[in-house]
């Protein structure tokens, strides 16, 4: 059967009509949904479901600006912070960013605690069951990581490369895809390293660790 050009060109056309508003979704769409990924709370058993997603972190109105309108308390510490002789650089306390994922990772918060529940919600009060004591065994485990972070990557840090020459240069760092936060966009929190809406590089890494890529882009070794 011959296509005549004209049919071509009117399903091209179609094509990229549909691209354009979103019917051809982008491979980084597809990974980027929360919904299929382990921090779709609205799935889990043992937690109050609010029959929405994004609500467990974030509301549209009246949330906290020091993450995107963060829709939960933060865990108020004290936290112990990771300190080595071997970095230069200044590792001060953690805040904005990694105090909203520290709000369900330090284990101190019920995870369906929320501040805004959906108009819509007419059900019962939330469990107040924190992430210590729901998805730390089997196959779906979450990391708790408590209140004491000297066994963790430091946080809060200051990346400035004058103070510690074993570093790649920041904007090298975020050329390769690595996000800094912080009045100057040079602070290091959880976020630099992942991506909570993306499930694409375990666990929500924003890029593969194959060979540790993720590690080399910012230490040099």
């Amino acid at each position: 059967m011959r296509i005549s050009g004209h049919a071509v060109l009117r399903a091209l056309a179609a094509w990229a009509m549909a691209a354009a508003v979103g019917a051809v979704p982008a491979r980084a769409q597809v990974t980027d949904n929360v919904t299929s990924s382990k921090h779709n709370m609205s799935t889990r058993s043992g937690l109050t479901n609010y029959q929405e997603v994004c609500v467990y972190c974030h509301t549209p109105h009246g949330g906290q600006t020091s993450a995107p309108l963060w829709n939960r308390a933060f865990g108020v510490g004290p936290y112990q912070a990771y300190a080595s002789p071997t970095i230069d650089m200044v590792i001060g306390t953690p805040s904005g960013v990694s105090l909203a994922c520290l709000s369900c990772h330090d284990g101190t918060i019920g995870i369906d605690v929320i501040a805004n529940p959906p108009n819509s919600y007419s059900g019962g009060p939330p469990t107040g069951r924190t992430l210590a004591t729901i998805f730390t065994t089997g196959l779906d485990t979450f990391k708790v990581l408590g209140t004491d972070l000297r066994n963790d990557h430091p946080v809060a840090v200051t990346y400035n490369t004058a103070l510690d020459a074993a570093f790649q240069p920041l904007a090298t760092v975020k050329a390769a895809g690595l996000r800094f936060y912080g009045a100057a966009q040079d602070e290091v929190t959880c976020a630099t390293c992942h991506n909570p809406h993306n499930k694409a590089n375990v666990p929500f890494l924003r890029k593969a660790n194959t060979n540790s890529d993720l590690c080399i882009t910012c230490h040099i070794k």
